[in-house]
């Protein structure tokens, strides 16, 4: 049926041209000829078969990407991750029809992402295929003793959001080679296949050995040189075991497979390959580590089969997945009775960056995170990361944290999990607005510093009365345990109250008390002796200082400043107010005379004048505040200084006031 459009019926013409602009209009607000990612991408499905070409240093292959439009908006026009070089080629289709390439260049190199415009719509709930021809080159280097390969095949693009996609794939691989890959070998089809991955990595080396073990259904792979064999059958023997006690601790696994390759030639560690594969570094110098070494990094890096490849993370910096893997790391080696030598270690990075005064801040603009100029990796991805998961399951109890581990786990498995909703998920669970503890530890450079400054022990009626007072010396307050040890080899623990900088905790006993050991599992990543604070922050604390009630906060912040010769104008004026205002008079007073010494502008010069007079008044001297009233009138720009803590407004009028009768003070 035809449907034909008259001038006339609209009146004018040019409400004829409005209709057909709204009408093309509609389509591109429904997705037409525009790129958009869904905040949760769909997962697609990869049939690959691909041919490694040695001699050429290529690999050549066909793939059928198939996508299902789970979202609630068109889909017409995708994206790909590859790039198109000189020795990198593509060809996409549908139903035989070729898509043409929307990137705006003439000529090679073109970079990815690739930009093809659908020729139909996909709708909500609706299937694209698309069939893929792709080459690429220059992908070995040296020997060829190793190849290993991560982004070889075309993949969907969005946004750089990572997906978690299912592929069967098939490889014709060089003779010679041992092979790792992220699937598990369907015999009858000669596919290696996976229920979804982040990436499908290929590991190929040369003239190395394999043994397999297969456990609860996972089938766990080491490929080793003859050099490393030791230290390979360990590993691998260790991942078995790992393997089922995550299996029986979390009740599942991420994959039916898992490889372990060997990596450098240093013991040094490890990483994620890709899914399902593993690099245990150093094997051939088995002997230069203990056995300790060997079984933590592996069950160090099978934890992050868990966090990393099955729940992804979208941080940047990306320390949630190191934090919550070596978690996982630390539980069995516990389980193990292996101790936690390793994971000590891993808080005293972090540590020794504090002590260097180093600002750990996590949540950075990325911006910001590319300019660092230190070992940004170990000392807050991986120290501190671990020392905010380790604090936190410590905060909340073990019960609720690991309720907290496993929901993450269900909930965002084959997701993206940022430290945000993680969270979230953390409040959900828990019951307690957590904004004091992530405000603290992700958002900021404060660190944790506790000290017991006195205990004693005192017999009443058969029983002792212990005393432990225990003092916050740092930036950064939470709980922290204090076990008090008797004489009689009992024990008992009791935690500080965030809110107290000084905590008086007391035990009663049959007998006395021996000793008091703060943090004595070692979950909490502490100075035993706090920093001198550097200028720069000692002028963010006393910013942040409370106009009232600093107490305690403002004295050691002026004892501080002191020390370091402050010549900030600002904090000076602000130390002498929360100094009155916690009762420190003689501490204020000297507070506004180093101000006036910095020659400060002349309505800071006038109220400080006045506070001195004010404090002359409270201790007595009425000739010396006199004398301050009237110095402080020469400098009077006819602007008024409000204290609205106080309901205080300090001018002309004030003073002159003041010349009359004495100023008085009483908390109201």
């Amino acid at each position: 049926m035809k449907t034909a459009y008259s001038f006339k019926s609209f009146g004018h013409p040019s409400l004829f041209i409005l209709l057909v602009f709204s009408i093309f209009l509609v389509q591109d607000m429904n997705g037409q000829d525009k790129f958009w990612a869904p905040a949760d991408p769909p997962r697609a499905h990869y049939k690959i078969d691909a041919r490694i070409n040695l001699p050429n240093n290529t690999i050549e292959g066909k793939e059928t990407i198939i996508l299902d439009n789970n979202s609630s908006k068109l889909i017409s026009m995708l994206a790909i991750d590859w790039s198109i070089t000189d020795s990198r080629s593509i060809e996409i289709s549908i139903n035989g029809k070729s898509m043409p390439l929307l990137n705006e260049v003439k000529k090679p190199p073109i970079s990815s992402p690739l930009l093809y415009s659908l020729p139909k719509p996909v709708k909500p709930g609706s299937r694209v295929e698309l069939n893929v021809k792709f080459s690429g080159g220059g992908f070995t280097r040296g020997d060829k003793k190793e190849i290993k390969l991560i982004k070889w095949y075309p993949r969907l693009w969005w946004n750089g959001l990572p997906t978690h996609d299912v592929f069967e794939v098939k490889l014709d691989v060089p003779p010679g080679y041992a092979l790792a890959v992220s699937g598990r070998l369907n015999r009858a089809t000669g596919d290696y296949e996976n229920e979804g991955v982040r990436t499908f990595g290929v590991y190929l080396g040369q003239n190395l050995k394999a043994e397999e073990r297969e456990v609860e259904g996972v089938l766990i792979t080491s490929l080793f040189t003859e050099e490393g064999a030791e230290c390979a059958r360990l590993c691998l023997e260790t991942a078995a075991d790992v393997v089922k006690f995550y299996k029986r601790w979390l009740g599942f696994y991420p994959f039916k497979f898992l490889y372990i390759i060997p990596g450098a030639s240093q013991p040094m560690g490890g990483y994620p390959f890709a899914s399902g594969i593993v690099v245990i570094h150093g094997q051939e110098r088995f002997k230069k580590r203990p056995l300790l070494h060997w079984k933590w990094i592996t069950a160090h890096e099978i934890g992050h089969q868990y966090w990393g490849e099955y729940v992804m993370d979208i941080d940047v910096p990306a320390w949630l997945w190191i934090g919550m893997g070596i978690y996982a790391d630390r539980e069995y080696t516990i389980f193990r009775g292996l101790g936690m030598d390793k994971h000590t270690g891993l808080m005293n990075r972090y540590l020794n960056g504090v002590r260097k005064h180093l600002n750990t801040t996590v949540d950075i603009p990325q911006a910001h995170y590319r300019k660092i100029g230190y070992d940004f990796n170990n000392v807050v991805i991986h120290g501190k990361g671990y020392s905010i998961i380790s604090a936190l399951e410590f905060g909340l109890g073990k019960e609720t944290f690991e309720k907290i581990y496993k929901r993450c786990l269900k909930d965002y498995g084959r997701k993206p999990l940022g430290y945000k909703e993680f969270w979230k998920v953390c409040e959900e669970e828990s019951g307690e607005n957590l904004q004091w503890f992530f405000d603290q530890w992700v958002r900021s450079n404060k660190y944790l510093s506790y000290q017991i400054v006195s205990k004693e022990s005192l017999e009443k009626n058969g029983r002792y009365l212990s005393k432990i007072k225990v003092e916050s010396l740092g930036s950064l307050q939470m709980p922290v345990p204090v076990k008090a040890v008797f004489e009689d080899g009992s024990s008992q623990i009791k935690l500080t109250n965030r809110l107290f900088r000084v905590n008086n905790l007391e035990f009663e006993s049959k007998s006395k008390l021996k000793e008091a050991i703060l943090n004595p599992d070692n979950k909490l990543a502490m100075l035993e002796t706090p920093l001198e604070a550097t200028s720069e922050e000692l002028s963010e604390i006393i910013s942040l200082l409370p106009w009232t009630g600093a107490g305690e906060d403002a004295l050691k912040a002026y004892t501080k400043a002191k020390s370091l010769k402050l010549d900030h104008v600002g904090h000076w004026f602000k130390l002498g107010l929360t100094l009155f205002d916690g009762g420190y008079y003689k501490k204020s007073f000297d507070a506004f005379e180093e101000l006036i010494k910095l020659d400060p502008p002349k309505i800071n010069h006038f109220a400080s004048l006045v506070w001195m007079g004010h404090l002359q008044d409270l201790f007595g001297n009425r000739e010396k505040a006199l004398e301050y009233y009237n110095r402080a009138l020469k400098y009077d720009t006819g602007r008024t200084m409000r204290h609205d803590q106080w309901g205080m407004k300090i001018d002309r009028k004030w003073i002159e006031e003041r010349l009359k009768s004495p100023f008085k003070w009483g908390k109201k």
